[in-house]
């Protein structure tokens, strides 16, 4: 701990000029970057809290599978919701009620954690996925709160990282009271750091639990009159490097079929210049989601630069490339193009998600296609829709047909019981 604690006393030189660019390119606020500090307008809890932290909106998603049930199960406590960055804040926010605080998550410097913990009096923490800092748990262990790690993921990279720096590894290890593996392969990477029942549990990923939000008919009824559904294909989340090839594919994919039309949600909409630039190249008709366009007949790329609307460009496209996953970036989740009955085809890099991907490609619920040729070849292939409902179906089968919600939620909660 002595190490990392001195890598934060260096880092906290850079942390007011950190905050005023976050401040003027709007990825905080104030307010926001009061809470990082554990500064509070909120008044002071009336009970004691369970504090549950979610990095990002995709951590939130899966989180919110459990508000209900936190409500619920702990209802002599006030629960306090934490996420890391301002979008995944605002959704946070409609949680908000008498039991329901919400906040930006504290930096892991000691006298900013113990200043949260003294505020908000946690019992528990309940940490989604793959976000853990050493001095939150640490200082929590000391004050007395139960530390459990929901679906919890690590990737190969992380796990050596973790016993390259054994001493940091160990403090961490100490101060876990359980860890729910989201799947086999994180629940052998974990056996790898030297955890072990009963601190270790694998479970379902609950992501699979998730309810699917609904979405406006109305709006995908009306981009399909310029977007026919059969002729369009989602790109979810894609990163700088990816949308080259991806509009290669496109390119090639198009000289069979002049009617094809391509949906591109940006992993960061902030990019939509860049893309803009490159779509440009290629001579393709275009129309902008944050411009406030909507596609034509005759464009070709819709650029679908929003926060929070995958679930429309799903519904909208019977078939989605999931990106993140052309380069070594680790891929993103097969679970919500599968809600929303969209045949996945993928790259070559999905450490993210490694075992469901494995289960996908093992049983044709997915087409993997590292390079535009064969982008542009699975495209044609689930363009059939017979070919195309099996994949979608036996992708269900995967991911849908388990029963476990209940019995994972009660193992989980008798962890955090108080």
């Amino acid at each position: 701990m002595v190490k990392y604690n001195l890598f934060l006393f260096v880092l906290w030189l850079i942390v007011i000029p950190a905050a005023l660019i976050r401040l003027c390119t709007k990825k905080d606020t104030l307010h926001t970057l009061k809470n990082r500090l554990s500064f509070f307008t909120n008044s002071k809890p009336q009970k004691d809290t369970i504090w549950c932290h979610a990095a990002s909106v995709g951590e939130f998603n899966t989180l919110e599978t459990l508000i209900p049930y936190l409500k619920e199960n702990f209802k002599n406590h006030e629960i306090i919701l934490t996420v890391s960055n301002i979008i995944a804040y605002e959704q946070a926010r409609q949680w908000s009620d008498k039991q329901i605080h919400v906040s930006i998550a504290p930096l892991d410097f000691p006298i900013i954690v113990k200043r949260f913990i003294k505020h908000w009096r946690p019992a528990a923490l309940l940490t989604m996925e793959n976000e853990i800092f050493p001095n939150r748990i640490a200082l929590l262990k000391k004050a007395g709160c139960k530390v459990v790690w929901i679906n919890a993921r690590i990737s190969e990279k992380s796990t050596n990282f973790w016993n390259r720096n054994l001493n940091l590894k160990n403090e961490v290890i100490k101060n876990i009271d359980h860890v729910f593996a989201q799947d086999k392969l994180t629940y052998q990477r974990f056996k790898k750091l030297g955890l072990s029942s009963p601190k270790l549990t694998q479970t379902e990923n609950l992501k699979k639990f998730r309810a699917s939000p609904k979405v406006e008919k109305n709006y995908i009824k009306k981009i399909n009159k310029s977007f026919a559904y059969e002729n369009t294909i989602c790109i979810a989340s894609s990163h700088p490097g990816e949308e080259i090839l991806i509009l290669d594919a496109f390119k090639l994919a198009s000289r069979g079929n002049s009617n094809l039309k391509m949906i591109i949600a940006p992993r960061h909409p902030k990019r939509m210049q860049e893309i803009i630039n490159l779509i440009k190249k290629y001579n393709f008709k275009y129309s902008v989601r944050s411009e406030n366009e909507f596609p034509s007949i005759n464009d070709q790329i819709y650029l679908a630069d929003t926060i929070g609307e995958l679930p429309l460009w799903y519904s909208s496209s019977p078939i989605t490339f999931v990106a993140g996953s052309l380069l070594p970036i680790g891929g993103h989740t097969p679970y919500e193009p599968t809600f929303y009955s969209s045949a996945i085809i993928h790259g070559q890099y999905f450490s993210n998600f490694e075992e469901a991907y494995g289960k996908l490609n093992k049983n044709q619920g997915a087409i993997k296609a590292i390079n535009p040729k064969q982008i542009s070849a699975a495209w044609k292939k689930l363009r059939n829709k017979d070919f195309r409902d099996t994949t979608i179906l036996n992708a269900k089968n995967i991911f849908h047909g388990s029963n476990e919600k209940d019995i994972l939620l009660k193992l989980i909660f008798e962890k955090v019981s108080i």
